[in-house]
C-alpha cells in the first residue's frame, strides 16, 4: 500500500497520508465545485487502509491533522463524514489523534472545529498557529 498524496490547487487542499508515519493531513483552501467527488479517492484510500491495516492490527495511532485556512460548507459535511469515519476505527482500538489547527484571529474555523468534536464525542486538539506556519509548510515541499 502505497502513501495517498493530492496537490492543492486554487479550490482544493493539499492532501497527504503518509502510511509510514499514519498521518493523514489536510491543508490550505476546500471549495471544490463537487466535495463528494473530489473526496472520494480519500475516503477510498482510507477503506482501504482499514482493510490492510487497521482489521490487522498492524496500526496503534493515527494522526490527523486539519490545517485549513479555509472550507464551505459541502467541505465541512465532507469532514463531518470522514471524522465518523475515524470514530470507527477508534472503536477498533487505534489511538486516534486530531489535531485541529486555526488562526488565533478565526474564531470561526475554531468554532467549527469545536461543534465537530462535541457532536462526535471525538476529542480533538486545538492548536492555534500563526499564518506564516502554513507559509512554512509551502518552502518545505
Amino acid at each position: 500500500m502505497n502513501s495517498l498524496k493530492i496537490e492543492a490547487t486554487t479550490f482544493t487542499p493539499e492532501i497527504n497520508f503518509d502510511i509510514e508515519s499514519n498521518t493523514l493531513s489536510f491543508l490550505k483552501v476546500s471549495k471544490p465545485a463537487n466535495a463528494i467527488t473530489f473526496y472520494k479517492p480519500v475516503f477510498d484510500f482510507i477503506d482501504s487502509f482499514e482493510q490492510t491495516k487497521v482489521k490487522s492490527k498492524v496500526v496503534k495511532e493515527l494522526v490527523i491533522d486539519f490545517k485549513f485556512d479555509y472550507f464551505n460548507t459541502a467541505t465541512a459535511k465532507v469532514i463531518y463524514e470522514l471524522l465518523e469515519k475515524f470514530h470507527k476505527i477508534e472503536k477498533q482500538g487505534v489511538g486516534v489523534v486530531i489535531n485541529w489547527y486555526y488562526h488565533p484571529e478565526d474564531d470561526d474555523l475554531l468554532e467549527e472545529g469545536q461543534i465537530m468534536s462535541e457532536a462526535l464525542g471525538l476529542k480533538f486538539n486545538f492548536l492555534a498557529c500563526e499564518e506564516d506556519e502554513h507559509e512554512d509548510d509551502d518552502q518545505e515541499n
